[in-house]
């Protein structure tokens, strides 16, 4: 008869392990935790004998994980949130939706559209905790990557993306930035071809795909002059008239002072939505966020104004 070995690791280990990698420090991670510096160190210490390997390097710059205890890392986010599915279940069967939702999005959906949907979901679900995520670099790679990783439970992106599931949610459009004097900015709309002589600013707000397949579409290129990461340098290099520039709606969804926005013609259009791992395995919390959000765009791919 063969022998049957079991590993006797504790919950407040492996978040433990997850604080300290997350935040790069012990002091730092027993402050998320709520707990002394030397209960984590002993954590930690435990669960290196059980697996009896070495997850953690400690050093003057901080602490981050081993080969190893990088390996572990997704296994140990994914049993806690297996951990907060049971929670959870246990709360849906009394009727009562709480836990807690870690949301990771790019960041021109950050500006009008989901500080909206998280309003509204937090009035209606206040035992809810949500955490937000925000992806500077505007592409899918990343989140995709914390979605794997159990380190969000979804993400708000572009689609199409065909590694998990996904919903649907609203179209965005990109529209035209020009000053405010402009000969162009008294105009409702503008073709791509008009816009041909004009020095662009370039931002990772942009969706620089659309922006190429618009050009080109008109057999034409943009004249990049400058390119910006942060949508507030390039509000300010265009209201100094040194450019015009088309970003998503969703990050621009009114005219900051001294710029015009324009409808753009032929559409340069996005589709928008959340990605889960998977939709029947999410928590119930999870899926109450989706149907809100489903609510709040009318359960319609639309446009938001």
């Amino acid at each position: 008869m063969s022998n049957i070995y079991f590993i006797h690791v504790q919950i407040h280990q492996l978040e433990a392990l997850i604080a300290i990698v997350e935040v790069g420090s012990f002091t730092l991670a027993a402050e998320r935790l709520g707990v002394s510096q030397s209960a984590l160190s002993h954590a930690v210490a435990a669960l290196e004998r059980e697996l009896g390997v070495v997850v953690l390097e400690r050093g003057r710059q901080g602490s981050r994980p081993t080969e190893v205890g990088e390996k572990l890392l997704p296994h140990a986010r994914e049993v806690l949130a297996r951990l907060e599915r049971i929670r959870a279940e246990a709360r849906g069967a009394a009727h009562l939706v709480t836990g807690r939702v870690r949301i990771g999005s790019i960041p021109s959906a950050t500006v009008d559209f989901l500080p909206r949907l998280l309003a509204a979901f937090g009035r209606q679900f206040p035992n809810v905790e949500l955490v937000l995520l925000e992806e500077p670099s505007q592409g899918t790679g990343r989140l995709l990557e914390w979605l794997g990783s159990h380190t969000i439970d979804l993400a708000l992106l572009e689609l199409p993306v065909t590694e998990f599931e996904t919903v649907p949610l609203l179209h965005d459009e990109l529209c035209a930035v020009v000053p405010a004097t402009s000969y162009l900015a008294g105009r409702v709309e503008v073709r791509v071809r008009e816009l041909v002589g004009e020095t662009f600013v370039l931002s990772r707000y942009s969706s620089e795909h659309l922006i190429e397949a618009a050009y080109r579409h008109e057999g034409l290129t943009p004249n990049v002059r400058f390119e910006v990461q942060d949508l507030g340098t390039l509000v300010s290099l265009i209201r100094e008239g040194l450019g015009i520039s088309l970003v998503p709606r969703l990050a621009l969804p009114r005219a900051p002072e001294g710029v015009a926005l324009l409808s753009v013609s032929p559409r340069p259009v996005r589709q928008l939505g959340f990605v889960v791992r998977s939709l029947a395995e999410a928590s119930p919390a999870v899926q109450a966020l989706i149907k809100e959000a489903k609510s709040l765009t009318s359960g319609d791919l639309k446009h938001l104004s």
